[in-house]
Order: structure tokens, then C-alpha cells, then sequence
């Protein structure tokens, strides 16, 4: 028989900011520090630290004791201190797939710089975790995965059930739809299992009775991991003791201070494989009663979804691709300055940032963050732009406008550029009298011509005179006034990655009508006096009938869960008789706008309400009626429809002044059906529309990335990514705001401003399709290269010698449907890096013009010279130049 063996690792989960902002939680981070610090020096049986997964808890403390770099690099050398492998610890729903490898990369890359790296895949606190982690982690060369959530269900203050429905052991082997497999160990009893071991033996021999019990009902084998520590918990400056004293009380068991890495060897040296289960896919705690999955983390201050979707698509759909594509320009690839742009962002992703479960002060530093991310990465963007657009072959007439995309395949898209003409520069005439001048000249309109001489219509819109300034390489500001206009315009095939150049030279308006009523050769829609629309798929001869009603609903939960009002009274507008007209009509289509003035509850009841939190009343027994004060919701629902556009643009804006309520836009699907497609992390996932027997909460909200569709109908949008989908699937509903009052889950912690008191703009599009087939087909990609943004920029005067073609397209490769572009980059040795994932059931063949070795997501090092691939089902794939 073996002796059990009792891994006790000393930890402290590390919330970067959540129920304090981050400079109050930062005092005590480096206060721990110094403990741990002495501990590992003098304190003989305290022997490792594990620094929670995340490199940012390092660069914390080291920005106020930039001195102690040296000793922290000794202490990781010695393996004491136990770093990496993330940069912070995300949420994996809530951050793209890039987001998530440059998190990997760039922890790895910091925690290397120290010495050591802890290799295991560390999710002790995630809300949910997406199915390709385990390709993730074998890609970047782990084994083994902890987390702490997905599998068992939890409770208040994460109280782990004892339940029916939980796994029966902490290990299991997990699976992701490509095929990899990893070893996962469940944190079954919590990641503060071993939490304040007692040093006095009565006291001790009640706490180790009970968790050697706990965590034996769940180990698979002899090798029992304890977690001593907790969110923010100080270290345990007698552990030394309090094991002298478990060893003197169970002779029987070897009590060892201990680290993963000889955790996880300890245990698949023990394992027997055939006694473990095998999940597979993504882990949303699907087998639990639906209360505590913190899902509606996905819909609280939604305003922070929409920033962080933002920033991640000018990242690596404009920043990086086209500094690639200037590289090839000369300019130098920007290693530094990206890696400062994506950390900065990432820490708005840190679990319990950008899930917006904390105080209003640390979404109020979130908004600061994300305003500096964007002015970091329009400047990379502008500056990329500037020096090709310098080196771009001109004609000699009309002005030249450059227009970069890099979505992945070529795509209809319709463009805003605002340009200036007939500037005045103060060196040129006395500032006050340019203004004047340049209002003597004759009004004036556009036309658009691409490189070959083709006319594309644009609609001009004059901005008046404006000031603006030049900032040459050599020189002082060079201030000036000018004319200004915004053109809009479509671009029908914008290069898959690249750039194209058109020339502005003057067209006539056309008289806006008003027939509610849209139509191109795609697509037809008719909106009905309520506000819906109806869509009629002109290709396909789909129709989906009552779209757009939109319901507002009672909300008594918190920032981690939605609970309806206690009333159940819900408003919707299938009634209603909003004001609509036309907005525009042009040569490039037409815009009507939709207003609705809804009469809603102001609030949940205000004593009711405030008394169940006072006494905690966990959500799922909240019963508060709404108030019967009302107040008017106004909303307006914009519907745009392109001349080359395969689906309906909608842009919502909703002027919030009530409290403690939800809002959706529904929309019927036109058939029914048992499971629904979804866009996630490096994948299309398939759901069941109806949850397990175990689910008791009235609502199956879920999480997305990019597109939800069920039936006919696909959704895609911008940050807005919770949506439900009724269980025969006629019915999909998008969450557009939601407004709370509290934290919520463990304490009385307000945050009023979740009741986001603001203008919220929702934008989404609207597509009529076989869902069911969603996954095979161009769809994912198509969605894909819709959301990317495009960058205009108008060419300045240069003398820089032009040797750049007018249009290129850098995306030389053929894929097959199902294959979904994910990014185009430089590798750390300037290698060009080019990534895909499947989405396809069956293999796909990607064809390519260069040669390409395959690498991992780490793109280190790639096998072969090919230029032909074969892509597995669900498989992410690299590609590195050679």
C-alpha cells in the first residue's frame, strides 16, 4: 500500500483589482512580497511560492521595487519562486484568440527572462473555459492543466457542492474538438483547500480530519494537493510549524511544501488512466443547476466589451498587418511597441477587469486604459500608413486615398474618410484671415475613381472649415486651416490583407424617399408599423418575419448573474408605434431610423430590493417586484442597407436612466431546432438549446465571440457578447444592456455606476442563412472579415521616391470553407506568421504561393518547406515564412 503523500502549495490568487482598485491591492502585493521573500531566505520548511500563473503580479511589485529584479531572478533560478506561464490571468470567453496566445507568449517570454517557467496551464478562477485549451496547451508544449471552474458547481462565496452532478475525481483527462488531450486536475475542493493550516494540534487535527476527507472523495490517486492561500491572502508565516505539527499527527501521510511541477509528475507517475473520465469541449459547468456559472459577467458594463472587442481588432486586424506590410517597406516592425499596446490591454482582461464583477473605481481606471490602448495603436496604425502611403505610386490628378484592410478574404465594405482640401498653413498667410479666405471659394462635391479609372459612388457630406496640423519628421508643427468632407463610399473587393488606392475627384444626391422599405440585389427588407423588420434572402429564398421587437426585464442580480424581478413583468414593444423614417437614401443605399420612447419600471423596488442585499439573500432566492414609478426608455434603432451589403447593419443607441433592469432585441429564428452554432476561441461550438435535467434556473444564458446562429437567422456583432437561445430554438435573444447595482456573489459591495446611467450604442448585423450549416461553410470567415476594421488615410505631399504599387494583396493562399484567417504578423526573428483555424467538420486544403514551415502558436521554430496543407477538423494552424 502507499503512503499518501499531501502537496501543500503556498499561493495567493492574485485579483489584480476587484473589490479594492488596483493601487490599494498593489500596497498589499508588495507587503507580501517581502514576506514571501524573507520566508524563502531563513525560513527552514518553507520551501516554494507560486506566484499565481500570472507575470504581472512580478512587474506589480517590481515597479515599486525595481531593486529587487536581481533577487527575484534568484529566488526562480533556485525554484523557489514559481512563475508563469500567463501574463495575468484572463477570462477566456470575454478575449479573442490572439488575446489569449499573446498572453501565453508574453508571459512565457518574461517568466524565461527569469529563469524558470512553471509548465502547467494554471485557470484556478476562470468563468468558464473555451474547448481548444487543451490544443492551446499542447501546441505550446503542456501536458497538464488546472483549473477551478466548468466541471463541479459552485455556490456562494464558491462554496463547492456535494453533488450528484459533480466529476468523480479531480483528474480527468480533457479533450478539445481537434483531437489534443490534456491531463486536467480539477480544483475540486477550491484553490483554498489548505488555507490557514492551524499550528495548535486540537485545532489542526479538526481542519486536516476534514480535508484529507475532502480531497480524498475526489482524488484518483494517492498524490493530494492542498492549496494554501486564497484572493489577496497573506502568506503563511508558520507553515513550517503547522506541517511539523500534521506530520506528528498522521505519521501515516508525507506532508510535503510543495510546487506543481512536482505535483503533476507526482500524479501521472500514480495515475491509472483507465479509471479517469474524458471531458470534452468547452467547460461552462453545463452539469449544474445553471445558478452560479457567472455567465451574465458577459452582459455587465457592457460598454467594457465593446472597448476591449475594439482594441483587440485594430490589433490584429489593423496594427499588426499592416506594420507587416510596411516592413516590407522598410519600416521597421514594431516588436516593442505591439508587445506595450497588447500588455496595457491586458490588464483590462484579467478576470475580474473585463468580466466588470468589481467596484466602479476599477472600471473607471478600465476606461482610462482603454483610451490609452487606443491612442498606442492608432499611432502605430497612422504611422505604418504615413510611410506607405509616402512610398505608393500616384496618378497626377484626384487626390489619392489608401484604404488597408486585413480581414482575411476580400469583402464589400463601406468606408468613412474624412478629407481635407484647399488647406492654408499659417506660413503661408496670418491665421485670422485664412478662415475668410477659404470661405470665398465655391461650394464643391466628389466623385470617386479607383486606380483603373472605375467611378464608385460616394455620398459627400461638408464639415466646414476646420484647423488641423502637420507634424513633419524635421520640423516644427505646421499648422494650417482647410476644407473638410466626409465621403462614404463602398469598396466592393478590398484585398484580403493589403490595401487599395482610389482617387477622389463629383456626383449628384439623390432624393431620399419615404417607403420603409430597403432592397438590394441580395436582400429585401420591409419594416412594419411596431418597429420589426422582415428579411427576405434573395439568393437563398429565406425569410425571417418579426425581427428587432426589443423586451426590457426586471434584473435583481449582480454583476456575475442575471435574476428576474420577482414580478416577472416584462415590456416589450410587439405593441408599440415608434416614430420611423427615412434617415438617408443615396447612391450607396439607404438608412431608416426607427425611434422608440418605451414606458418602463424606474428601478426594482426600492425597500424590498435594498433590504435583500443587506442580508445577503443569495440570487437565486431574490424575489423583489419592480417599482411601479415608471419612467420612458429611448431608443433608436438605425437600419442600414448597402448596395453590396449580404446583410442588415443595425445600430441601436439607448439612452439609459433606469435601474435594475435588462435589455434585448429578439429575434424569431423561423424554424425550430435542437442546437445552435456559436462563435468561441478558435472555433464554431455547437450547444444544445436545451440544458440538463440538473438546470433549474429559468434562463440558459450564454457566451459568445463574433456570430450566434440559430435557425435562419446569424447575428453578429461588435462587443456585444451574451445572447440565449429558447429551447426549440425558434427564438434568439441578444442582450444589449444590463444594469445592476452591486458586485454581488460573497458581500455588500454597491457599484451603482453598473447601472450604466449613459448612451450604450449597440451595433450587429443580421444575417438569413441555413445555421445548420454554419460551420461548413464560408460564413465564419465571411463574419470574420465583417468585423474587422478598415483604416483610410489620405495621401499627404512627400518627396520620398515611390516604388510601391497603387494596390496590393498580401494574402497569398487559397482556403477552402471553413477555414477562418486569425492573424498575420512577425514572429520575434522577424519570420513572417500567418494563423487559421477550422472550422470544418471534415480536413481542409490550404494552398499557398509561398513556401511556409509549420509552427505552434508559440512560432518559435516551424518543420518543413511546403506550400500545400492539410488541415484537420477544428485544428489552429501557424504558418512561418522561411
Amino acid at each position: 500500500m502507499t503512503r499518501k503523500k499531501a502537496h501543500i502549495i503556498s499561493h495567493s490568487h492574485w485579483d489584480r483589482e476587484w473589490f479594492l482598485p488596483l493601487e490599494s491591492l498593489r500596497f498589499k502585493l508588495v507587503t507580501l512580497m517581502d514576506e514571501v521573500e524573507g520566508l524563502l531566505d531563513m525560513e527552514a520548511g518553507f520551501n516554494h511560492f507560486h506566484m499565481d500563473g500570472q507575470m504581472i503580479m512580478l512587474e506589480d511589485y517590481l515597479a515599486v521595487k525595481p531593486a529587487k529584479r536581481e533577487k527575484m531572478k534568484q529566488l526562480v533560478a533556485d525554484g523557489k519562486l514559481r512563475i508563469g506561464p500567463w501574463y495575468m490571468l484572463q477570462d477566456a470567453f470575454l478575449t479573442s484568440g490572439e488575446a489569449n496566445i499573446r498572453n501565453l507568449q508574453y508571459g512565457l517570454e518574461m517568466a524565461k527572462e527569469f529563469g524558470h517557467v512553471e509548465k502547467i496551464g494554471y485557470f484556478p478562477d476562470t468563468f468558464g473555459l473555451y474547448g481548444q485549451v487543451p490544443q492551446l496547451m499542447s501546441q505550446a508544449g503542456f501536458d497538464t492543466v488546472v483549473f477551478g471552474r466548468g466541471v463541479n458547481p459552485t455556490g456562494f462565496n464558491n462554496q463547492v457542492f456535494d453533488s450528484a452532478f459533480a466529476s468523480k475525481y479531480s483528474e480527468m483527462f480533457w479533450e478539445s474538438p481537434d483531437g489534443s488531450k490534456v491531463l486536467g486536475i480539477l480544483l475540486a475542493n477550491w484553490y483554498s483547500n489548505g488555507n490557514e493550516i492551524p499550528v495548535e494540534k486540537e485545532e489542526a487535527k479538526v481542519f486536516w480530519d476534514k480535508k484529507l476527507a475532502d480531497v480524498e472523495r475526489f482524488a484518483s490517486t494517492d498524490e493530494w494537493l492542498f492549496m494554501n492561500g486564497c484572493d489577496h491572502q497573506p502568506v503563511q508565516t508558520d507553515l513550517a510549524e503547522a506541517l511539523e505539527v500534521a506530520k506528528e499527527l498522521y505519521p501515516d501521510v508525507d506532508f510535503i511544501h510543495s510546487h506543481f511541477e512536482r505535483y503533476q509528475d507526482a500524479v501521472k507517475q500514480s495515475l491509472e488512466p483507465e479509471k479517469l473520465q474524458t471531458v470534452y469541449g468547452e467547460l461552462t459547468s453545463q452539469q449544474s443547476d445553471g445558478w452560479s456559472t457567472l455567465a451574465n459577467t458577459a452582459s455587465s458594463r457592457i460598454y467594457l466589451k465593446q472597448a476591449n472587442e475594439k482594441m483587440e481588432r485594430l490589433l490584429e486586424r489593423l496594427a499588426e498587418p499592416i506594420s507587416v506590410i510596411a516592413s516590407d517597406a522598410g519600416v521597421p516592425y514594431p516588436h516593442e511597441y505591439l508587445a506595450f499596446a497588447w500588455k496595457l490591454l491586458m490588464e483590462n482582461q484579467i478576470h475580474d477587469s473585463i468580466t466588470a464583477c468589481s467596484l466602479d473605481e476599477v472600471h473607471r481606471e478600465m476606461e482610462v486604459r482603454f483610451e490609452k490602448v487606443e491612442q498606442v495603436t492608432m499611432s502605430l496604425i497612422s504611422n505604418a500608413a504615413r510611410k506607405l502611403t509616402e512610398q505608393i505610386t500616384i496618378a497626377e490628378t484626384g487626390i489619392p486615398i489608401t484604404i488597408f484592410h486585413a480581414g482575411g478574404v476580400e469583402i464589400a465594405k463601406t468606408i468613412e474618410i474624412e478629407l481635407e482640401t484647399d488647406e492654408i498653413h499659417f506660413s503661408e498667410m496670418h491665421f485670422e484671415q485664412i478662415p475668410d479666405e477659404l470661405a470665398k471659394l465655391p461650394a464643391q462635391t466628389f466623385r470617386l475613381e479607383t486606380s483603373e479609372g472605375v467611378e464608385i459612388p460616394v455620398v459627400v457630406e461638408p464639415l466646414g472649415i476646420h484647423f488641423n496640423y502637420d507634424l513633419p519628421e524635421r520640423k516644427f508643427r505646421d499648422s494650417y486651416f482647410a476644407r473638410k468632407y466626409k465621403l462614404t463610399f463602398i469598396v466592393e473587393n478590398l484585398p484580403a490583407i493589403g490595401y487599395e488606392t482610389l482617387y477622389a475627384h463629383a456626383i449628384s444626391e439623390v432624393e431620399p424617399s419615404s417607403a420603409l422599405t430597403m432592397e438590394n440585389r441580395f436582400l429585401k427588407v420591409e419594416v412594419a408599423a411596431n418597429g420589426t423588420y422582415t428579411l427576405f434572402d434573395k439568393m437563398s429564398g429565406i425569410e425571417a418575419r418579426g425581427l428587432g421587437a426589443y423586451e426590457d426585464v426586471g434584473d435583481i442580480g449582480n454583476e456575475y448573474m442575471f435574476k428576474e424581478a420577482g414580478d416577472k413583468l416584462r415590456v416589450d414593444t410587439l405593441q408599440s408605434k415608434p416614430e420611423m423614417s427615412v434617415l438617408r437614401e443615396d447612391k450607396l443605399g439607404k438608412t431608416i431610423i426607427i425611434r422608440h420612447e418605451i414606458e418602463i419600471p424606474e428601478s426594482a423596488s426600492a425597500a424590498a430590493f435594498a433590504e435583500e442585499k443587506r442580508r445577503l439573500v443569495w440570487h437565486p432566492e431574490r424575489q423583489s417586484p419592480r417599482s411601479e414609478k415608471r419612467i420612458i426608455l429611448k431608443v433608436a434603432t438605425e437600419l442600414t442597407l448597402n448596395k453590396h451589403d449580404k446583410q442588415l447593419a443595425v445600430r441601436v443607441k439607448i439612452v439609459n436612466n433606469a435601474d435594475d433592469h435588462r435589455f434585448r432585441v429578439l429575434f424569431p429564428t423561423g424554424v425550430t431546432c435542437e442546437t445552435h452554432q456559436a462563435g468561441s476561441v478558435f472555433e464554431v461550438t455547437t450547444r444544445p438549446n436545451k440544458q440538463a435535467k440538473e438546470w433549474t434556473n429559468p434562463t440558459s444564458d450564454n457566451r459568445k465571440q463574433a456570430f450566434v446562429t440559430s435557425g435562419n437567422v446569424l447575428i453578429a456583432t461588435h462587443g456585444l457578447p451574451e445572447y440565449e437561445v429558447s429551447e426549440n430554438g425558434d427564438k434568439l435573444e441578444l442582450t444589449l444592456l444590463r444594469a445592476v447595482s452591486e458586485i454581488g456573489d460573497w458581500g455588500d459591495f454597491p457599484a451603482y455606476e453598473a447601472e450604466c446611467h449613459r448612451e450604450i450604442t449597440a451595433e450587429f448585423y443580421v444575417f438569413l442563412t441555413d445555421g445548420s450549416k454554419a460551420i461548413n461553410s464560408e460564413l465564419p470567415a465571411e463574419v470574420n472579415a465583417l468585423l474587422a476594421p478598415v483604416y483610410a488615410m489620405q495621401h499627404k505631399p512627400s518627396n520620398k521616391a515611390k516604388t510601391l504599387p497603387e494596390n496590393q494583396n498580401f494574402a497569398k493562399w487559397k482556403a477552402a470553407n471553413g477555414l477562418v484567417f486569425s492573424t498575420f504578423k512577425l514572429a520575434k526573428d522577424n519570420k513572417r506568421i500567418v494563423r487559421f483555424y477550422q472550422t470544418a467538420t471534415e480536413p481542409t486544403i490550404l494552398q499557398t504561393i509561398h513556401t511556409w514551415g509549420k509552427s505552434t502558436i508559440l512560432e518559435e521554430t516551424s518543420i518543413g518547406q511546403e506550400k500545400t496543407f492539410t488541415v484537420r477538423p477544428n485544428e489552429i494552424i501557424t504558418l512561418k515564412g522561411v
